[in-house]
């Protein structure tokens, strides 16, 4: 693309910003804080990180994950549905809500299941589950993750013509999302233990996101690509506003009473 048809840098990572916040609200805020209420509990602490729940459970631990995959679904199927008259900007947002719910969802599987540590680990620990049935578990998180990664670049490939420009639009995001979980863990009462925390849920979590150009180039497309992304004001406010309130308050941690 030439230099004054590139996509806006400060849009893009506005997107990405509020991209990546769904998937960490949805799996603290929604997930993990919205179990613990519903089961009679009252949320201690919840942080960009963790939540600490005061009648923790097999179903407040693996609710985390699920509402990152059903919010994953939800927005993938808004991204596929949504009219190609849709703007440019809008539908590279449900992409990456996608992308970044899908990949966490199936990444922190795998992770959680081999290491014996997170959600899923914590959940399994009172059934006493075999080996055989955590390898499976962990296959099946390689399956998902390899399929988000498919379908993300199934609908990104409207902005991989040429290439480089879906190269440049994934890292930008994928940065953003290491900055901004690195802001977050810096307001948190122990900032050095939630940046160990933070750093690989926003940056190896959701590594996926840089193999998705190379494959949305590979799908055969009719028609025009995605009209450049311009400079947006709303996107910008947005994204400033959430990214705000979210150090502010998911950063130092917020406790919930029912």
């Amino acid at each position: 693309m030439s230099a004054e048809r590139r996509d806006s840098v400060v849009t893009t990572a506005a997107i990405g910003v509020l991209a990546y916040l769904s998937a960490d609200i949805a799996h603290h805020a929604l997930g993990h804080a919205g179990a613990c209420l519903a089961l009679g509990g009252s949320v201690i602490s919840l942080s960009s990180v963790l939540v600490n729940c005061s009648t923790p459970s097999a179903a407040f631990a693996v609710a985390g994950p699920m509402a990152n995959l059903v919010l994953g679904l939800v927005a993938l199927l808004a991204a596929r549905f949504a009219s190609r008259a849709s703007p440019s900007s809008a539908r590279l947002f449900w992409i990456l809500v996608a992308a970044f719910n899908l990949l966490w969802f199936a990444g922190q599987l795998m992770f959680s299941v081999a290491a014996r540590t997170d959600d899923w680990y914590w959940a399994m620990r009172p059934f006493h589950i075999g080996a055989s049935v955590r390898l499976g578990m962990i296959v099946l998180g390689a399956v998902v993750y390899l399929l988000a990664i498919r379908a993300a670049a199934s609908e990104l490939a409207p902005y991989a013509r040429p290439r480089a420009r879906a190269g440049r639009i994934v890292l930008i995001v994928w940065l953003v999302a290491g900055v901004t979980a690195c802001a977050m863990a810096a307001f948190d009462h122990d900032a050095l233990a939630a940046l160990w925390q933070a750093l690989p849920q926003s940056l190896a979590l959701p590594i996926g996101l840089l193999w998705v150009p190379r494959r949305a180039a590979r799908w055969e497309l009719s028609g025009e690509p995605a009209p450049v992304l311009a400079f947006s004001v709303p996107w910008t406010v947005a994204a400033a506003l959430v990214g705000v309130a979210s150090v502010l308050s998911l950063g130092p941690g917020v406790a919930i009473a029912p």
